[in-house]
């Protein structure tokens, strides 16, 4: 499994440590109206899709994680690639792949049909680093003088309680989409969808160009969501002002979403028609 990913599930320690994130929103979040846009998002990305493009590909999902040029190369008709370009490492405060070898990377590739853009760091921590967010525009910035109008994409850790909420500004401008990744399901407890509201509303304030990060994984922390816990969070991302979603994950800690059937069915139902009739109604 790809090493970003224990990065994206390291809040496991902090979710045993303090608790459900819940307890430090009670006045910040307010219920979204569960009222979606027409149509489908625009992007709609798969995590560690590398295994099983075609089976990904034939449910909806139209932009899949890959590890290099020639993984995008490959990929089904009408699907192209978000090419990881190396992680930011929050322990040096620097990128784990220099300016010169990502210019390599990307000439070499560049004006790649079959490549959509470049996943460029997996939840960076500002406070750590308080140079991440100037050094990610940066990086966009470079990306885009050598791939003009390709996307550059992050994910931004949302699953740090306040801390979480107090860095989303921080990411305005630092990547085109910035994906915000509210995981409300943890393993014997309802699913926290407060905050996911918290998170949408936090990205809004701060004016983020942002995609959801849908919760389809199960592991040590975090539960599978049952078929209508997801169309709950999908109603709620619906009703938001993403551009695009992604979700985590086709292949995570030993388990497979295509031995999910019945939530495969509400992931690829949203990939068809971006709502489900229970949009239509005021979150409880």
């Amino acid at each position: 499994m790809s090493v970003r990913w224990l990065v994206l599930l390291g809040v496991a320690a902090w979710g045993a440590a303090v608790g459900a994130p819940a307890t430090l929103i009670g006045a910040v979040a307010k219920p979204l109206r569960l009222e979606a846009r027409a149509g489908p998002p625009q992007y709609r990305g798969m995590f560690d899709s590398e295994s099983a493009p075609a089976a990904v590909a034939s449910r909806g999902w139209n932009l899949l994680d890959v590890s290099s040029q020639s993984s995008a190369d490959r990929l089904p008709a009408r699907t192209s690639g978000l090419v990881w370009v190396g992680n930011y490492d929050n322990s040096t405060c620097d990128w784990e792949v220099s300016d010169a070898a990502l210019t390599a990377e990307i000439t070499a590739m560049a004006g790649d049909p079959k490549v959509a853009g470049y996943d460029v760091s997996d939840e960076p921590d500002p406070f750590a680093c308080p140079s991440a967010p100037a050094q990610h525009r940066a990086r966009s910035e470079l990306i885009h003088s050598l791939d003009p109008g390709k996307l550059t994409v992050m994910v931004a850790d949302a699953n740090s309680g306040q801390a979480s909420l107090d860095q989303i500004p921080l990411w305005v401008g630092a990547a085109d989409y910035v994906g915000l990744d509210p995981y409300p399901c943890r393993r014997n407890a309802p699913c926290d969808y407060a905050w996911i509201d918290a998170i949408i509303q936090a990205g809004d304030r701060a004016g983020l160009s942002y995609w959801g990060v849908i919760q389809a994984f199960a592991d040590a922390t975090w539960r599978w969501p049952t078929p209508r816990e997801e169309r709950h969070m999908l109603c709620q991302w619906a009703a938001s002002r993403q551009s695009g979603y992604m979700v985590f994950s086709w292949a995570w800690a030993g388990r497979t979403l295509r031995a999910r059937p019945r939530l495969l069915k509400v992931l690829a139902h949203f990939n068809k028609h971006g709502t489900f009739p229970a949009c239509r109604r005021r979150a409880r």
